[in-house]
């Protein structure tokens, strides 16, 4: 009986020419084997998976979400296996905080037959509790920014590196200082990163699967492009 990943592939291959057929159930075989082997699905593997077997596609032609208008049925596909893979991913998840042996339930407990070791085994782990509470606290302290404000800018302090958000105004108004921050940032978004890159025409495209809630840039990426077009239509204007 075909998956339900399966009906889906068979269901685009049916509104498919030959040739997009062939590239369809290609990307299924691959992505297939790059579950059953826990391989990251981006687009670089992919990619390179596709030249393996002789088929010559690039990123955008794969991550585009149209196509002439129409839906894209790689991105389709591509799309598919993602949610089919992170559903894996939180049934693994799941099943495996079932098997916590730091987890006490109250069987365990009932099990222990000296009072003595029942006290003993009850104060270590409420202090493994209070452990782990006290390290996911300090991880999330350690990821916050250390904010700085200076003059008419907050500084952002974060990984060793210093990123300025200017408070709203007019760029007619904004300092050299500013200026320098905003092309920064703009210079380190165009050489892309983990998750984002150019291709080959200039579009953006995803280096790998993304999530709802992702940082993609720089924290102030909006003001600095925002700079951008107002220095733009100023010098038009002019």
């Amino acid at each position: 009986m075909p998956t339900e990943i399966e009906a889906f592939l068979e269901g685009l291959c049916a509104e498919a020419n030959n040739n997009v057929e062939t590239r369809l159930r290609a990307i299924h075989k691959i992505i297939k084997g790059f579950k059953r082997n826990h391989v990251d699905l981006t687009a670089p593997n992919l990619i390179d998976a596709l030249g393996s077997l002789g088929i010559s596609m690039s990123k955008s032609s794969i991550y585009n979400k149209k196509v002439r208008g129409k839906d894209n049925p790689y991105r389709v596909l591509v799309d598919a296996w993602h949610e089919d893979i992170n559903d894996a991913k939180v049934k693994r998840a799941d099943t495996n905080a079932k098997c916590d042996f730091t987890i006490m339930t109250s069987e365990d407990y009932a099990s222990i037959r000296s009072d003595v070791v029942k006290f003993k085994v009850q104060n270590m782990y409420s202090e493994l509790k209070s452990a782990r509470h006290q390290i996911n606290l300090l991880k999330d302290i350690k990821a916050l920014p250390l904010i700085e404000e200076q003059g008419d800018t907050l500084r952002f302090h974060k990984d060793e590196k210093s990123v300025a958000l200017s408070k709203p105004k007019s760029s007619v108004d904004a300092s050299p200082n500013d200026y320098e921050a905003h092309i920064e940032v703009l210079e380190e978004f165009l050489a892309g990163n983990s998750k984002l890159s150019f291709d080959d025409e200039g579009g953006l495209v995803a280096s790998k699967g993304i999530r709802k809630g992702d940082a993609l840039s720089d924290l102030e990426l909006q003001h600095a492009l925002i700079a951008a077009l107002d220095v733009m239509k100023c010098t038009s204007s002019d």
